[in-house]
């Protein structure tokens, strides 16, 4: 993983509002050291209004980047792409694969949606599936 250390058994897994709450802050202090200033005009005004905000052009961005971080994913586990390629590094797709979940909350962010909103969404989402699952004959 890049030589980054796993976490340890003995660390509480976060939920889903402190990991959405960090990358906020990462967010911030992206926009307030003008990280986004070739995409919009207003970064360190929005990192002082606060996030989430509806930006279209930061969630295009993020969009954009999170087609780039699905294939870091493909590129790290080879083995879907025909019987001859073995490549498989679990490491770095996990790692990739947390890349594509933290592009997700930026997406969400700049669609200015709460991590609130996205849980809520996720849970409905997932029930829904339920229903259509248990439906099925």
């Amino acid at each position: 993983m890049n030589g980054r250390t796993k976490m340890s058994n003995s660390q509480s897994t976060a939920t889903l509002l402190e990991l959405f709450e960090k990358q906020a802050e990462n967010q911030r202090a992206m926009l307030e050291k003008g990280m986004y200033d070739e995409f919009i005009d207003n970064g360190k005004e929005i990192a002082v209004m606060g996030l989430p905000v509806d930006k279209p052009t930061l969630a295009s961005y993020h969009i954009q980047q999170l087609v780039s971080e699905i294939g870091e994913v493909l590129d790290a586990d080879k083995r879907w792409k025909n019987f001859r390629n073995e490549k498989y590094d679990k490491d770095a797709k996990a790692e990739e694969l947390a890349d594509c979940f933290i592009v997700l909350m930026n997406i969400c962010m700049y669609s200015g949606l709460t991590a609130e909103d996205l849980s809520d969404i996720i849970k409905d989402k997932l029930d829904t599936v339920t229903l259509r699952i248990n439906n099925i004959k």
